[in-house]
């Protein structure tokens, strides 16, 4: 093929390949989430206008679909707003994704629900960065600086020096999201009462508040969940009557 004929050819690929890009660039933003949900109804827009119960529909079906704390707290704030006894399990949602934010515990504390104190509270502000998008970055150096170790052939005592830095100051965060974690919380959606293992009732819980799944001995007996309360008490609940998450 002669050089004018390779010339054609060349840009007509280039021109080929650039509106390939192009339209797949055009589907990318046409299809983005950003996009399909500003093509949806705004679920903030009959909240705006002093109906919140209107909004809790759309707000329960992105908070669904997105399973994002954020999403979750507007949800509860909304229940909270027209009284919906469904607003502590829905904040407590967006505690359990987010233990080291601190909107859905004082969105809880406006509930009258205060939960115990966590262990990222304990240990703040060592806990801090590794909790937070410090934590990522430090974890990131880290794995570079590992990776610099592994294949460097020179240099490398202190790039495991710097991993090991980064590594601890982003452990204790996460050691505190882990144990953070396994305490199990369960709202109650219904007026209810802790029973014994007969079934007799004792200590009432009104809906709207919060106990701890006890992870000991069976948690689970007959269709009820081995409970403690934050006062000591231990109990069985039925199922239906909790908001497990």
């Amino acid at each position: 093929m002669s050089a004018p004929g390779a010339v054609f050819v060349t840009k007509r690929w280039g021109a080929r390949i650039l509106l390939l890009l192009m339209l797949t660039l055009a589907w990318s933003l046409l299809t983005s989430p950003g996009t399909v949900q500003a093509q949806e109804a705004d679920p903030y827009a009959p909240w705006s206008h002093g109906h919140p119960q209107e909004s809790i529909p759309l707000l329960l079906d992105r908070a669904q679909s997105s399973d994002h704390w954020d999403a979750w707290l507007d949800l509860g704030l909304a229940a909270a707003a027209s009284n919906d006894h469904r607003a502590t399990a829905w904040l407590l949602r967006a505690h359990l994704l987010a233990p080291e934010r601190p909107e859905p515990r004082a969105a809880l504390l406006t509930q009258g629900v205060v939960l115990p104190v966590s262990w990222i509270d304990q240990c703040w502000p060592v806990s801090w960065i590794g909790c937070s998008w410090p934590g990522v970055i430090c974890l990131a150096l880290a794995t570079l600086a590992l990776g610099f170790f592994c294949c460097a052939r020179s240099g490398r005592r202190p790039a495991l020096v710097i991993a090991l830095i980064f590594m601890a100051l982003a452990l204790p965060g996460q050691i505190c999201l882990y144990l953070d974690g396994r305490t199990h919380l369960l709202a109650i959606v219904h007026d209810t009462h802790l029973l014994d293992s007969v079934g007799n009732p004792g200590e009432p819980l009104s809906a709207g508040s919060v106990v701890i799944q006890d992870a000991s001995a069976q948690p689970r007996w007959n269709g009820r969940i081995l409970v403690r309360t934050f006062n000591g008490q231990h109990g069985f609940l039925p199922a239906a009557d909790c908001a497990e998450h």
